[in-house]
């Protein structure tokens, strides 16, 4: 599972069980490199205890607790949590531990449930002779490392702890368990919600807890007045419930409020609950994954699947098993998507073992004898240095000339599988080819400020990435109406199952993960098991009008162009999609093509079917020959639009999209697809803070490029005297030149063009446009033209398409 994190990768999985146990667990490769704020890899995780057979059994409703006894043994009845001398937390190596229904009373020591790595904070419900108070009690076990600090409300009741645990040195996350018994009365709850005005500002708030309360869907929907209450705390603090593993009555008591971002936390039914689970609240396990906003370090370890190495028979066993018809009673569909990944993460947990990408010490070339034999050689130099042994310096001498030709024979062997493969896989010798011209820069400037660490890199690429972005004005439904419709209308009403089991087809099969980790070759073997739920999950968000936020995520890789490595402005992004929106945005891009390929003017030859520079380039060339038959003069100017992809005002795009015919409900779709993209940079295991993209039409994307040629598509109309021709955004302007008259015709379009561009936000790059006059005339004529009354650069040649 890819982590993202500004400095290192933080992984939170949370396991909720009727027991019940949920967990902080910090899984940091890098053997203890990870002791906040250092770098590595925090989970809410599963908890793994093993608990000998005596002490699994539970006590029956109408005994005596067994944690009552004298000699402190701790069994909680029915919902045991964990015994004292039994609990092992060792396996999973959890670094906080949040339990519910303790059933803890104030005659058992803290030190009797957990080792001196912890700092125990509990709230037992009341002392062991209070019969009536019998049960209940929540705690929180923090590793000290964390340095937790408890929020403490004197005179308080409730049945819950609140602590503050620093992820970083700027960071800190507010984390509270809590257990409301049934029946508790309204300001019970009301308690609880105000407790929360006096804690002060936290970057990140999560809550667990029972809480007793009927809910079967959303809150909204609930005529409940505690759920009600619960809602309009919920939207105070700008959370998210995000527990929606129904029980057996079709509700849910454990709830999980959280203001971290929805696409970095996903929750799933677990099957390694610690004790028989009860049938009305199921087991949860929950994942989230969260940015930190402190530099980050280098070689910084992340857990991610190992697909290579993935159990394929059993991969494709549990898939089978999976009725995905469960989708169907969703009505919102980011929650719809969010519950299809868990239970893709739920197959992939147990099928897929997870590996540790660390930055590379070697080169990915050498074989494991050679890394081996530079261990030893490092070794015996070691041992030479110190004169320990005679021997040591020829043995060292030895081995020197050993890995000298172990790394040649090894490169040898890279290179001629290479060239083998150059025309089998192209993409791998491009590969070679670009890391022999350029690698990941040490440092880098932005604004005349240099960055030497991999996290500020990632967050100068994130800064300068960001930049190019523009305000788009607003979309306003009202004013749509208003626009002079033409032609038909174009809608997509749904998908067939044919589109989708074609867009699976046609997906280029490929190790590399998209943004929720999941590579496309995956989904190609699979295909029958993704064809249903991705059919459901695509016409729930055509019906809606809403596009998965999830799927809006983007990954920007930054690659160097040309010029001086370590300015920040040398370098453009790339961006890596989840392989699901693809396969989405493949079958809306032709259905939408289909609809509007008779719209698009003749002139664009630029994301066009049987059109490409080549076609481009013979038109002008014809034109070019025409001319010198008849012996006239061909001026062609040629234009330059500074970042015209990520220039698209949204509101305008939409404003043209209806005026062409588009239905509205597809236009709110778009809307949807266009706006609140989150983007981030990776750069060298290190990740950016997340950005948004206010402007342009998403990169790497299939229905990017349709969308821009839309948008630019009335540029050809407003040329009245000359003629054009376009490949994207690359415009040529040309026109035959018999006098001055044609010249100042001419003229007349460049200022068309400006006009054009001021009214939809372009912006020419004029130091950049130029004019090239084909002619055999011994005396051509020499108009000069201006764009905004800036005199354009007349060439003797071109490189542009």
């Amino acid at each position: 599972m890819e982590t993202r994190a500004k400095t290192f990768d933080k992984n939170l999985i949370t396991h909720v069980t009727k027991g019940r146990i949920e967990q902080m667990n910090t899984n940091n490769p890098i053997q203890h490199s990870l002791s906040f704020p250092a770098d590595g890899i925090l989970f809410f995780g599963p908890l793994t205890c093993r608990c000998p057979a005596q002490t699994e059994m539970a006590a029956r409703p109408n005994e005596v607790s067994p944690h009552r006894r004298k000699d402190s043994s701790f069994v909680p009845r029915r919902r045991t949590a964990a015994s004292g001398r039994d609990l092992s937390v060792a396996s999973d190596d959890q670094d906080v531990i949040l339990i519910t229904e303790t059933w803890l009373c104030d005659d058992i020591d803290s030190l009797e449930l957990f080792d001196d790595r912890y700092l125990l904070f509990r709230r037992n419900r009341g002392s062991s002779s209070d019969s009536c108070r019998r049960g209940g009690g929540v705690l929180i076990a923090v590793k000290k490392c964390f340095n937790p600090c408890i929020l403490d409300l004197p005179g308080s009741d409730l049945e819950a702890v609140w602590l503050s645990i620093k992820l970083n040195h700027r960071q800190k996350m507010l984390v509270c368990v809590v257990y409301f018994p049934p029946s508790s009365r309204a300001d019970t709850y009301v308690e609880f919600f105000d407790c929360f005005e006096n804690f002060g500002f936290f970057d990140n708030i999560l809550i667990c807890g029972d809480f007793n309360l009927p809910i079967c869907d959303d809150f909204g929907n609930n005529k409940n007045p505690l759920v009600i209450e619960l809602s309009n705390f919920v939207n105070l603090y700008n959370l998210a419930q995000f527990n929606n593993t129904f029980n057996c009555n079709n509700k849910f008591l454990d709830l999980i409020l959280t203001d971290i971002d929805f696409s970095h936390i996903s929750v799933w039914h677990s099957d390694k609950s610690l004790v028989p689970e009860d049938k009305h609240l199921p087991a949860l396990s929950i994942s989230i994954c969260f940015v930190a906003n402190h530099p980050n370090r280098k070689n910084v370890n992340i857990s991610r699947y190992d697909f290579r190495r993935a159990d394929f028979l059993a991969m494709w066993c549990f898939f089978r098993e999976i009725d995905w018809s469960f989708l169907l009673n969703f009505n919102d569909i980011d929650k719809a998507v969010f519950s299809f990944y868990n239970c893709l993460n739920d197959v992939f947990s147990r099928t897929v073992p997870l590996r540790q990408t660390v930055t590379r010490r070697f080169p990915f070339w050498y074989t494991t004898e050679t890394r081996r034999m530079l261990k030893r050689k490092a070794r015996v130099r070691r041992l030479a240095l110190k004169c320990v042994n005679p021997d040591s310096v020829d043995e060292f001498r030895a081995l020197r000339s050993a890995v000298k030709y172990s790394i040649q024979k090894d490169y040898n062997t890279y290179l001629r599988l290479t060239e083998k493969n150059l025309i089998s896989n192209p993409r791998k010798f491009w590969s070679y080819f670009n890391n022999t011209k350029h690698n990941s820069p040490n440092s880098l400037y932005y604004n005349n400020v240099c960055y030497e660490n991999d996290g500020d890199i990632a967050n100068a690429f994130a800064e300068y990435f960001k930049s190019v972005f523009k305000p788009s004005t607003n979309y306003d439904i009202k004013n749509e109406f208003k626009s002079n419709c033409i032609g038909d209308f174009v809608k997509i009403d749904s998908v067939t199952y044919d589109d989708v089991v074609l867009a699976i087809r046609e997906l280029k099969s490929s190790q590399t993960v998209g943004v929720d980790n999941i590579p496309s070759f995956i989904i190609k073997g699979c295909a029958e098991f993704f064809i249903y739920p991705l059919l459901i999950l695509f016409n729930l968000s055509l019906r809606s009008n809403v596009f998965p936020y999830v799927w809006k995520q983007t990954r920007i890789i930054p690659v160097f162009k040309k010029g001086d490595a370590q300015d920040c402005k040398n370098y453009r992004p790339i961006a890596i999609l989840s392989p699901m929106s693809k396969i989405f945005e493949s079958i809306i891009h032709k259905r939408l093509f289909h609809q509007v390929k008779n719209l698009i003017s003749p002139s664009q030859h630029g994301f066009i079917p049987k059109r490409s520079t080549d076609t481009n380039l013979f038109c002008l060339t014809n034109k070019i020959i025409s001319s010198f038959q008849i012996g006239s003069q061909l001026d062609v100017i040629y234009t330059d639009f500074s970042k015209a992809f990520d220039s698209i005002d949204f509101g305008i795009l939409l404003n043209k999209l209806h005026g062409l015919g588009f239905h509205v409900n597809l236009t709110d779709w778009l809307h949807s697809y266009l706006c609140n993209r989150s983007l981030y940079v990776y750069f060298n295991n290190a990740v950016s803070c997340e950005f948004s993209g206010t402007s342009g039409v998403p990169q790497g994307s299939n229905l990017g490029p349709l969308l821009f040629i839309l948008f630019i598509n009335d540029l050809t109309s407003v040329f009245k005297y000359s003629e054009c021709l376009l490949f994207a955004d690359d415009l040529k302007l040309f026109s035959s030149m018999n006098s001055n008259l044609d010249a100042v015709l001419l003229q007349s379009d460049l200022d068309c063009l400006f006009k054009w561009c001021t009214v939809n936000k372009l912006h020419l790059n004029i130091e950049k446009c130029s004019i090239l006059s084909y002619t055999r005339k011994s005396q051509p004529l020499n108009h000069v033209y201006k764009i905004n009354d800036l005199v354009l650069s007349r060439s003797d040649s071109v490189t542009r398409i």
